[in-house]
Order: C-alpha cells, then structure tokens, then sequence
C-alpha cells in the first residue's frame, strides 16, 4: 500500500515538474516574441553632409530566390546651426534577402535623427521613419560607415539598416561591405 501511494505521488511530482517546465518555455518564447530588439538614438543631430549610391552584397544572405544585395542611394545634410533638422533623400532598393519580408523598395520620408562622428572613417547613424509597399507604420535605422574611396584599397565601407512596421515586426535588415558605387561621410572631430 506504501509502495502505491509513493508511485502516485512521484508520478504527480513528475507532471507537475513537467507542466511547470512546459510554462516556463511558454511564457519564454511569448516574452521572446514580444520583445523585438531596439536601438538605442542619440537624439543629436551634429554637422552632417552623405552622399552617394552603393550595392552592398551579403553572401550568408543569398539563396535560390535571392542574390542577398540591396543598394543604398543617400544625399543627406544636417547643419545644427541652420534650421537643426535634417532633410534629403535615402532609398534602400533592389533588395532581394532571405529573411526580410520586403524585397523591393524602402524610402526614407522623415530623418529624425542624424548623428556623424569620426575623423578617419567617418561613420553616420540615421533613423526615422519610411514607406514600403505592404509596411504600416514603416521605421528604419541605418548605419554608414565610410572607410575609404571607390576604387581605393583597404577596408571596404559598411552599410547596416534595420526596418520595423509599425507592430514592431522586423521586416528588413543586413549589414555588409559595400562592393560597387561609394557613400560619402563628412569627417567630423567628434
């Protein structure tokens, strides 16, 4: 009779332990989910002047629908001491990545934030918000690092951009050395 109540009580103990096991993933993956990386803006717009047009190629992100590139065609400026906001054109096209839902245009509509720092490779970083075809409440950010010339050895520039909806859904990304074209980043001594 001993030997009963203890199997009943272990078996209990053992489904207890496994249901608790099986919230505890539950509620990891909805807090996963939920939680959608976010980086972190500086809110400063300094002296800023970029420009150019460039094919950034991301080998890890080709497959047999896509070529993993995206181009970038900037002209941005930003004087703190003119009007303080920033305005131009940004463009992200051409995009065919695996693991982005767009795959066609991304343009920038609004920059609210613009920021350059670097004397030697002057590196820009850019938010705001965007339009895309099917994207509600479109954001991007985007990072620019201008490290040398067309044509010029040495490391190649690097773009990154990260674009959510308006839900918080990541709908595009990458991040990848430039191999055609140059963007141009006004050096700054900050």
């Amino acid at each position: 009779m001993l030997g009963e109540k203890a199997k009943n009580f272990m078996l209990t103990r053992r489904t207890l332990a496994a249901i608790a096991f099986l919230m505890t993933m539950m509620l990891a993956s909805i807090c996963a989910n939920a939680q959608q990386p976010q980086i972190p803006t500086l809110q400063v717009c300094n002296q800023t002047v970029a420009g150019g047009r460039a094919v950034v190629k991301i080998n890890s992100r080709a497959d047999a629908q896509h070529s993993g590139v995206f181009s970038v065609v900037i002209e941005l400026k930003c004087d703190p001491r003119g009007d303080g906001y920033p305005s131009g054109t940004l463009k992200i096209f051409d995009i065919s990545m695996s693991d982005s839902s767009v795959q066609g245009i991304i343009a920038g509509t609004t920059f609210e934030q613009v920021t350059t720092t670097g004397k030697h490779t002057p590196t820009l970083f850019l938010n705001g918000r965007c339009k895309a075809e099917n994207v509600n409440g479109c954001r991007f950010w985007m990072l620019i690092a201008d490290n040398k010339r067309e044509g010029a050895e040495g490391t190649p520039d690097i773009i990154s951009f990260l674009v959510f909806d308006g839900t918080g859904k990541r709908v595009a990304y990458g991040t990848g050395p430039v191999v055609k074209g140059d963007v141009t980043v006004q050096s700054t001594s900050n």
